[in-house]
């Protein structure tokens, strides 16, 4: 919110902020090359993602769609809970001042050009704090807006998703959708309505609501039933005004907060979560998509999950719509080392055909050390380059195929008799029984895993 000395520096329909090139917050950073055959201090270029380079039909571009997300790299600063914050940068000066958003706006699209990406993802509140009205709000949001539109109509940049930020302010501290106070859940969708209005007037091809506050801390004071009634009625007005606008994008829910997964850390977590106190209503992936199709949303909704079990799971299920990648992936892959994790996410991509209109979001905090603008460039580098070598390894895996014979081999007793039966659901409880009469103690083979581990870590090594 902004103090009274900002709010009388501001200005609405006066004197807008020059868009020039000339006004650069990277001096010395020209756009990011391929050059794979750079040398090993050469660091600020791409060793392996070439956005042009055509990989099993599409170009890697196409394939990873990847966005860099505005909060991470631009209005993180450094802070954790031991220390202040640790960044000072030129776009900061008065940091909740409307010529600050505008500052951070003109610095982002410097260094999405720079870094050669096209979208980007961001949520409402990231563009401009909360005004002392939600007037006062829309109308700041708006100029930002204008400026936003500029900027995208010169780079072709545009994002891939627009999100409504319905948990950080303290009004949504007992949830939006599920606040017991109905007037808390009617401000929640007035806003809903403005960030969708923005989102189709950027042309985002998503449009994202994260849940964060959607759950209860203790259920002898909660209404659960209801909570989860009202939170699907939330989610089903917001299809209603896709549906009413044309809307062509996917709505997207980001299950969470948590960040376990198979290739997960689980020593390596955020402070900020509370898992262990707070009952989220879409705590993960599964528990979502049994929300949705409960309420007979399912077909509304796709999913914006981290990498590892949710996305799994997500694909499986025929619900990806887009990857939360975050900075601990490229140093926490659990048993999957060696590039393991995006081996295994790009490889899904393939299977599935993709995963547009959604992407990869690249949601990287830069280390609290680590302050010299090289290093918010190399972040982003390194992870761009980490997914292209997983999709280059995930392209190998699919046409040499020593995955999908294996796979093909051991469920091979689905193909016929009584697997055939249980496939298709035509086998009975009695018939089971005899045939284990006649044949006895099933004889398994072994998984083989140690083989299988060693298999995709050659991948993923050569």
């Amino acid at each position: 919110m902004y103090t009274q000395h900002q709010k009388r520096q501001k200005t609405y329909g006066g004197r807008q902020t020059p868009v020039t090139d000339s006004y650069e917050f990277f001096p010395g950073v020209t756009r990011v090359e391929y050059r794979p055959g750079a040398s090993a201090e050469d660091s600020l270029c791409f060793r392996h993602y070439n956005p042009s380079e055509r990989v099993h039909g599409r170009t890697m571009e196409e394939w990873m769609r990847p966005a860099v997300s505005f909060w991470h790299a631009f209005s993180y600063q450094g802070l954790d809970r031991y220390g202040m914050p640790a960044f000072i940068r030129p776009w900061d000066e008065a940091p909740n001042s409307l010529e600050a958003c505008k500052r951070r706006v003109r610095a982002a699209f410097e260094f999405f050009s720079k870094l050669g990406v096209r979208y980007w993802t961001v949520f409402d509140r990231d563009l401009t704090p909360e005004g002392y009205s939600m007037e006062e709000t829309f109308t700041q949001l708006d100029e930002v807006i204008d400026l936003v539109q500029e900027l995208q109509q010169r780079t072709g940049i545009k994002p891939l998703w627009f999100g409504c930020n319905l948990f950080s302010h303290p009004r949504y501290a007992n949830g939006a959708a599920t606040n017991p106070d109905a007037n808390v859940a009617a401000y929640a969708a007035a806003q809903c309505k403005k960030a969708f209005d923005i989102a189709m007037k950027l042309g985002a091809e998503n449009f994202l609501l994260w849940g964060a506050r959607e759950g209860y801390h203790n259920p002898m004071v909660a209404d659960l039933p209801r909570e989860m009634r009202n939170y699907a009625k939330f989610l089903k007005i917001v299809s209603d005004y896709k549906d009413k606008h044309g809307f062509r994008g996917n709505l997207l829910i980001r299950p969470g907060p948590h960040r376990e997964s198979r290739f997960y850390n689980s020593e390596h977590r955020y402070e900020s979560e509370d898992c262990d106190t707070f009952g989220r209503y879409d705590y993960d992936a599964m528990s979502t998509l049994c929300l949705l199709k409960h309420h007979g949303l399912e077909r509304q909704y796709k999913l914006h999950v981290y990498p590892g079990r949710d996305h799994l799971f997500a694909s499986a299920m025929g619900y990806l719509g887009c990857i939360e990648y975050e900075s601990y992936h490229e140093e926490y892959f659990g048993d999957f080392r060696y590039n393991g994790e995006t081996t295994v996410m790009m490889k899904n991509f393939i299977d599935q055909g993709g995963i547009q209109p959604g992407g990869v979001s690249l949601a990287l905090r830069p280390r609290r050390e680590s302050h010299d603008f090289r290093d918010l460039f190399l972040m982003y580098v390194q992870s761009l380059d980490s997914l292209a070598k997983g999709l280059k390894t995930a392209v190998r895996l699919t046409s040499e195929g020593h995955f999908s014979r294996h796979l093909q081999q051991r469920y091979s007793g689905y193909q016929s008799g009584i697997g055939a039966r249980l496939a298709s659901g035509e086998a009975s409880l009695e018939e089971c029984d005899e045939f284990v009469k006649r044949h006895g103690e099933p004889n398994p083979p072994s998984a083989r895993l140690e083989h299988w581990n060693s298999v995709f870590r050659y991948y993923n090594e050569h």
